[in-house]
Parts: C-alpha cells; sequence; structure tokens
C-alpha cells in the first residue's frame, strides 16, 4: 500500500489505538469524546489512508488491484473457500470484499485508521439485506494494528486463520515499514500450512544516464548559491546541494535510459523471512555497461510475486489473461475496468500470478525509483559497474540507503579514486519527477506510426 506518489509518499502506518472496532454512540460525553479522539488521524500516514479519494486512488491502479484479484480469486481453492482469512491494512476492505467473493467463510479486515467505520458502512449495509449478499455476515472488523495486543485478542477471537492477505507494499518494496506487520501477522496468526497473498518480493537495481533530471537536481541547489535579497546565501548551498541529491527520486522513466541489464534481484520470501531480515541488509550490485555513457545513478523498482504454499503443477491458459490492455489509470475514464466480468474456474491446485512495477511494465501508482548520483561516473562500453546498496531501518518508518559503486577499470589507485562514489539517500525524503510519461509516449509513437 503506498500514498499516490503525485500527491505524497512520505507517511507511515504506526497509529495508537485501542483496538476496538468503531460503532457509533451517544449515550455518554465520555463516549464520544473517546469516539472523536479514535476518529482523529492525527498520524499523517493514517489521516492519508482515511480519504476515500486517496483508496479510490489505490483502487483505481488497475495493474494493483486487477493482480490481487487475479490472484486471490485464482486461488480460491487452495486459499479461501471456506478459509477464515485476515486482511492486515484492510484500507477501503477491497481485498476484503474479493477475499468474500472468492467464497471465504470469514474476513478479518484489520484496518488502523477510520477508514474501518467506511468498511463497517458498507457492511452494516450487507448485513441488513440492503445489497452486496455476497458480504452478508462474512466480514469482521477490527480496528488497530498488529502490534496491540488487544487488537491480536481480537483477531484470534475464533483461533488462527488459514490465509493472510495484505498490500503492504511501498516504494523499493518496503518503504513505510508495512512488510514488518505483515511478517509479525504471519508469525502471530497465521496456521502452520497457511497461505500468504502476496508470497514474495524481489527488488530491482539497474544504472541510467540521464543529464536532465541531473541537471534539474542541481539546479535546485543551485538556487542558494547566488544572493537572495540582500542576503549572500552560498554559505547553504553545499548543505543544499546534499539533500536534494540524498532524495529518493520518484517517477516513470523509459527504458532506453538504463545503460545495463538489472542485476539478480534481493528477495523476500514472506513465507520464511523474519523482522530482523527486514531491519537491516545490504544488496550486492554488479552489472556490465551496454554502452559508453556518464552513469547518473541506479534506478529501482521491485516484482511482487503471489503463489500458494504448495507450488502449482501446471499452468491454466484460461487465467493466462492480461490485466489491463494499457498502462493508463481506468478509473475515469468510460472503459473502466474496474467492474471486470467473472474469472474462470480457479485451479485445483493455484495459481502463480506476479505484479511488476519495473519501467517495460504497465504503469502503477507506485512508479519507480533512481537514486541519484552527486557526480556522475563516466563508464565505457563493456566495463563492470560493481558495488553495493546498504538498507537500515530509521525512525520514520523508512530506511537510510547508502550506496558504494566503482568502474572496475584497472590501473592505478587515486586518492580519492575518480572511478569510486558513495552517496547516502534518506528513503522516505522523496521528490518526484514527472517529465516522462509512457502513455503518452505510447499515444506518440501511435500517432506518428498512423495507427
Amino acid at each position: 500500500m503506498e500514498i499516490d506518489s503525485e500527491i505524497s509518499t512520505n507517511g507511515n502506518r504506526k497509529v495508537q489505538s485501542d483496538g476496538d472496532v468503531a460503532t457509533p454512540t451517544t449515550t455518554s460525553k465520555a463516549h464520544a469524546e473517546k469516539k472523536d479522539d479514535r476518529n482523529k488521524d492525527h498520524d499523517f500516514y493514517f489521516n492519508f489512508y482515511s480519504s476515500l479519494q486517496n483508496q479510490a486512488n489505490m483502487i483505481g491502479d488497475i495493474s494493483r488491484t486487477g493482480t490481487y484479484r487475479k490472484a486471490i480469486l485464482g486461488n480460491a481453492e487452495v486459499a479461501l473457500n471456506d478459509k477464515i482469512v485476515l486482511d492486515v491494512g484492510a484500507g477501503s476492505g477491497i481485498l476484503s470484499y474479493m477475499s468474500a467473493q472468492a467464497g471465504a467463510k470469514e474476513v478479518i479486515a484489520l484496518e488502523a485508521s477510520s477508514m474501518a467505520e467506511k468498511i463497517e458502512i458498507l457492511i452494516k449495509a450487507a448485513n441488513a439485506g440492503k445489497n452486496n449478499a455476497h458480504l452478508k455476515d462474512r466480514i469482521r472488523i477490527v480496528r488497530g494494528m498488529v502490534e496491540d495486543s488487544k487488537v491480536q485478542d481480537q483477531v484470534l477471537q475464533h483461533g488462527k486463520v488459514d490465509t493472510i492477505i495484505s498490500e503492504p507494499i511501498g516504494v523499493m518494496l518496503l518503504h513505510e515499514r508495512m512488510v514488518e506487520s505483515f511478517i509479525l501477522a504471519r508469525d502471530l496468526f497465521l496456521k502452520p500450512d497457511g497461505q500468504l497473498l502476496p508470497s514474495a518480493g524481489q527488488i530491482f537495481f539497474c544504472p541510467f544516464s540521464d543529464e536532465g533530471l541531473y541537471n534539474e537536481t542541481d539546479q535546485k541547489a543551485q538556487f542558494f548559491n547566488t544572493t537572495l535579497f540582500g542576503t549572500d546565501f552560498k554559505e547553504l548551498y553545499p548543505a543544499a546541494r546534499e539533500e536534494v541529491f540524498a532524495q529518493p527520486v520518484v517517477g516513470m522513466f523509459p527504458p532506453s535510459s538504463l545503460v545495463s541489464t538489472a542485476c539478480p534481484p534481493k528477495s523476500f520470501d514472506f513465507y520464511t523471512c523474519t523482522k530482523e531480515d527486514l531491519l537491516e541488509f545490504t544488496i550486492p550490485v554488479d552489472f556490465i555497461v551496454h554502452r559508453t555513457a556518464l552513469i547518473h545513478g541506479l534506478a529501482s523498482w521491485f516484482d511482487l510475486d503471489f503463489y500458494p504454499r504448495q507450488m502449482p503443477n501446471s499452468e491454466d491458459p484460461a487465467w493466462n489473461y492480461p490485466i489491463s490492455s494499457t498502462g493508463n489509470w481506468q478509473w475515469m475514464s468510460q472503459e473502466s475496468p474496474l467492474n471486470p466480468g467473472p474469472t474462470p474456474t480457479p485451479p485445483k491446485d493455484g495459481l502463480a500470478v506476479k505484479l511488476s512495477t519495473g519501467p517495460s511494465a504497465a504503469r502503477t501508482h507506485w512508479q519507480q525509483a533512481r537514486l541519484l548520483l552527486p557526480e556522475p561516473l563516466a563508464a565505457n562500453k563493456g566495463e563492470r559497474l560493481k558495488g553495493s546498496i546498504h538498507f537500515k531501518v530509521n525512525d520514520a518508518r523508512s530506511y537510510d540507503l547508502v550506496l558504494d559503486i566503482e568502474i572496475d577499470r584497472p590501473g592505478p589507485e587515486w586518492s580519492p579514486n575518480p572511478l569510486k562514489r558513495r552517496a547516502e539517500y534518506q528513503l522516505q525524503q522523496q521528490c518526484f519527477n514527472y517529465s516522462y510519461n509512457p502513455d503518452a509516449s505510447l499515444s506518440a509513437l501511435s500517432m506518428a506510426a498512423g495507427i
């Protein structure tokens, strides 16, 4: 789950809660004050996710929501039909509703923000027989965080669950640190042979060249390298430059800007990884440069995998349909796929599904991220670029990153070595660049070709 990058991605998912399901009450002033306090989403992250419009933005990401639908309904037989399902960070409840469509016996919608009250509105109407018969008496709402002991007691009211679903994903897979809550929920609530959707994630890196982006970033710092309204600000220029280059750039980029092939990704198997695996780790990177270029940094994206604990023996061709025919968000168009028709019969042994956020995949609201080097590296075709990226969690519910990279070129050692770079980044301090729109580029190419 990720705040739309066109609005903001800086936030978190942890807010104090007493773990009670929010219900209207007018019995006393004390109760009213308690309810009012509970509904105040003081935390920026929860305030964002308590907005229906922001939830609409995420639901309307067809690549994201359509892939989840395919994974949930395609794994109905092995993971959902007649099962008890926990939806961690339910948000609008969309994954809970899909789980009910897949035949879940009970779905526990766990949500810490006041969006839980919006879920409750739908569920009350369904339980009263007004609409949504597939939800009637199937959804149980729990308000609070996985880490709260009262919440834990409520979730375990009927014992451990058969399946956990969640959308705990942020920029570079792990920003917002919701994956930690997903793993904790697995340890606390999932039966030993239970299912997880998503099941794994991978982080990819690849060097890129983008002189325009580099110059644009440098110009932001240059603002302070002058006299402003009679005061010389030049002493602040080094700090301004350090600040802007420490900000990961979120946005789409053309695949042609990549100067190598992505190296093997850092993989996290959600069935087996631990919280400690997420707190601090290092990703080695190793590339062969495909063309002579100035390397301005590393681009990053991630994939998500959805599969049952026992991998399916074969693929079902009937389920090999595209999520959407274009990379556009279509929730405002007349050809909206937001209410697709029935899916094929779910395979008996489940379905393996992949969601990619890479530069050649359909656009998602996560887009991609790039780490800019404060000073580019000049590389020749065929040279080797190697190094590492160190991730360490911080108190902003994100990560501090340290990138060490060098060109493996024989020759005398220099001090400092002009072929080496070290750069530090704060993943939560994201900035945004929308200079490239893959959908517009595709339309332009189609028009030029007369299509």
